[in-house]
């Protein structure tokens, strides 16, 4: 099975095209969004996959950095220039590089369901060839339109990660059923439900080093409140103190 992170790719889609409007201080307030994305995937991304985005990005200048990530290039070896209407030759699709870490995703046992698709040339990847071609030329129309809540859903309006099998072995298409608790087993009816993933945002605001400066600056508020107080303290001691002694 692939692996390909919808939320990820949703969130590519965003940046990718930020990066083609984004201006200014607006366009360097977004700059800490795409490098969280790169660093999730490249984190999760195989040695293989890290590789190509590497030679890819490389080849691109280092003051676009982080936003070159993003940004639609033409593929290795494409001109990105049209000769269709001279020649025939078709356009090379323009992809963002970090695609390539995002489709490159190492396979683990904890991964979501959603994520996984069918490896191409296998019997069931025929309903989900029409994704893959968006991603592949960057439909980005196509490839909204195939992220679902539970899943990738594909043309025939099947969810990834939740065909299940029949007596017989045959896939029904429909979601598997939960099993129902035993006699011993409580219900799972009272469960939260599912909250949606993280938003750049939040997860800067939840990073260890933030959430260590922002200790700090309590710490130093904290010691700074103190060190006022005990002024305070000192002087109203000694004011006591000047007066006893001008007593006869």
């Amino acid at each position: 099975m692939a692996v390909i992170d919808r939320h990820r790719v949703a969130r590519l889609v965003e940046l990718s095209a930020a990066e083609r409007t984004l201006k200014g201080p607006e366009r360097q307030l977004r700059e800490e969004d795409v490098k969280l994305l790169i660093k999730a995937a490249y984190d999760d991304a195989t040695d293989a996959a890290r590789a190509d985005f590497m030679a890819r990005v490389q080849r691109l200048p280092t003051s676009a950095w982080p936003w070159s990530a993003v940004q639609l290039v033409a593929p290795r070896g494409g001109t990105g220039v049209s000769l269709g209407s001279i020649v025939g030759v078709p356009r090379p699709a323009l992809v963002p590089a970090l695609l390539v870490l995002i489709r490159g995703q190492a396979d683990s046992a904890d991964l979501d369901p959603g994520n996984r698709l069918p490896e191409p040339g296998s019997p069931e990847f025929a309903e989900w060839e029409p994704l893959q071609r968006a991603l592949d030329t960057w439909d980005t129309q196509t490839i909204t339109k195939s992220i679902g809540p539970q899943g990738w859903v594909s043309m025939m309006g099947n969810t990834s990660g939740q065909v299940s099998k029949d007596t017989n072995g045959a896939t029904s298409g429909a979601p598997a059923p939960s099993p129902s608790p035993g006699p011993t087993e409580p219900a799972t009816k009272d469960l939260p439900a599912p909250q949606p993933p993280a938003t750049p945002a939040e997860i800067t605001w939840k990073h260890p080093a933030v959430l260590a400066a922002g200790a700090a600056v309590v710490l130093a508020t904290g010691v700074a409140v103190y060190a006022v107080s005990q002024s305070r303290s000192r002087r109203e001691l000694e004011d006591v103190l000047s007066q006893q002694e001008e007593q006869p």
